[in-house]
């Protein structure tokens, strides 16, 4: 029979993961608290970690039934009495690496297992791989319910994992300091950056009043509901960037002096608005000549002086909002050349990011005035009830507004190993300063029905609009004749 717990592989494998929560310490010891453990698993390698999303595909002890202390050591004990495929001596082979002699040493009760959760990012050797359970350093994908089991003298722990009951060995945590270890000031830098991208169309209706101009003279044509589009493209990137000296514990093992921080970005529309007409008092203007204001003028009427305007809403008045985290100050830091004492420092950054405003663009629209006539009666052959007068095709003004909620949030926690100068704060909350770039890479407006309004003719109408305009097709061509 191969070996099983003491029989490790480590393989590269691209892992992609942003972590939330850290356990790489930049400056740990290399001398383990539990040898046998540390020399039997192996230490922290240096090889990409495999990506592990889910548990269970190559059991090592069963899935254990409940995530309670008891249901954990009762199910050790029936697999370990069961003894399937050797599983007897793979787990007292585990326990004798925690000091105990094996499941049934006396001082391995109940109370040497505690439930936990490990989390996501977790890196750390893990069990079950195949045909004779081989290790592998691994990275966990999502949080999972685990089993702490601790050393005969407490001062050592693995764990079992309750989906599989695979064994897994964290190396980082079994570290123990050296006496008289050099003291080193070190510049540690967290730096991230997120992004995030959207779009949509906004699609609302509008009262549009049509007005046919002469010189100083306003024609009423009508007034027509006419839908309005609006199209948006939002780009915006939120960045962290902040560094700062430590003193921490020098072993020589060039750890690392970095560490990414990702940024999670948010965004909200909160309002959009389109105003149609600009200077025009929110209308369409249809230019005149002198014989098509004297034939229309038999039409309609002349515009009174406060002609309705278009019902597009009024301009938005900006929620100006500008607010990011700026960098905690930089400690003075104590003189200290040699420590016997090297303490665990957790620290917990965060930055945070808001910006809102309205987003104005100004453009102008090419609007095709299309007449139509339902002829109504007898049809003659080939004949449609469906008549369209082209009136011409005109600018109109537009003015678009969005207003927009950015938000970048960037929150990790990371345990550094420092000197112990007897004012070590072990839980320092540290803020990071954030900035938040965005831009709307699109922001289009469209007026009626792809850029053609329709107004209504009545028979008499239609007749005498032929005399001055030339028929079209429904789409303002001519390509139906």
């Amino acid at each position: 029979m191969k070996k099983r717990l003491l029989s490790f592989v480590t393989i590269q494998a691209v892992a992609l993961l942003i972590g939330a929560l850290s356990f790489e310490s930049f400056g740990q010891s290399t001398k383990p608290c539990c040898e046998e453990l540390v020399n039997a698993f192996g230490p922290a390698s240096s090889s990409k970690p495999v990506l592990l999303r889910r548990l269970g595909t190559s059991p090592q002890f069963g899935e254990i039934p409940k995530h309670t202390s008891k249901s954990a050591y009762d199910h050790l004990k029936k697999v370990h009495t069961r003894n399937l495929k050797g599983s007897r001596q793979e787990m007292d082979r585990f326990l004798k690496l925690l000091g105990y002699s094996g499941l049934n040493d006396p001082s391995f009760t109940v109370d040497k297992i505690t439930p936990a959760i490990l989390p996501k990012g977790k890196i750390g050797w893990m069990g079950g791989y195949s045909r004779g359970h081989q290790y592998k350093w691994s990275i966990l994908g999502n949080p999972f319910p685990t089993f702490k089991i601790v050393s005969k003298d407490g001062k050592c722990h693995a764990y079992i994992m309750k989906k599989c009951g695979n064994a897994f060995f964290d190396p980082n945590e079994q570290i123990c300091p050296d006496p008289k270890v050099p003291c080193k000031t070190q510049d540690l830098s967290f730096a991230g950056d997120g992004s995030v991208k959207a779009g949509d169309v906004i699609n609302t209706t509008q009262t549009l009043p049509i007005i046919g101009t002469y010189n100083d003279k306003k024609l009423c044509i009508g007034e027509q509901a006419v839908n309005v589009r609006l199209t948006y493209e939002l780009s915006a990137e939120g960045k962290v960037d902040y560094s700062r000296p430590f003193q921490v514990c020098d072993y020589g093992t060039n750890a690392p002096t970095s560490l990414n921080m990702p940024v999670l970005m948010e965004y909200e529309i909160a309002a959009s608005n389109v105003t149609l007409g600009g200077e025009n008092g929110g209308s369409l203007q249809v230019p005149l000549t002198k014989k098509q204001y004297k034939r229309m003028r038999k039409l309609y009427s002349e515009c009174p002086a406060d002609v309705a305007t278009s019902t597009g809403g009024s301009t938005l008045v900006a929620n100006k909002v500008s607010n990011f985290s700026e960098g905690s100050p930089v400690p003075a830091l104590s003189k200290v050349v040699t420590t016997e004492n090297c303490v665990r420092q957790t620290l917990s950054l965060t930055g945070t990011g808001e910006v809102a405003d309205v987003s104005a663009k100004s453009s102008t629209q090419e609007v095709t005035v299309i007449g139509r006539y339902i002829k109504e009666g007898k049809l003659k052959k080939g004949e449609t009830a469906d008549k369209y007068r082209c009136l011409g095709s005109y600018t109109l003004p537009a003015n678009s507004q969005v207003q927009y909620n950015l938000k970048g949030n960037s929150k990790i926690e990371h345990v550094i190993e420092v000197c112990d100068t007897g004012n070590v704060n072990p839980n320092e909350a540290i803020t990071v300063p954030m900035t938040i770039n965005s831009e709307f890479t699109k922001q289009d407006v469209m007026v009626g029905d792809y850029g053609k309004v329709y107004i209504p003719l009545t028979k008499k109408q239609y007749k005498r609009v032929s005399k001055i305009y030339g028929r079209c097709c429904a789409d303002g061509g001519t390509k139906c004749f």
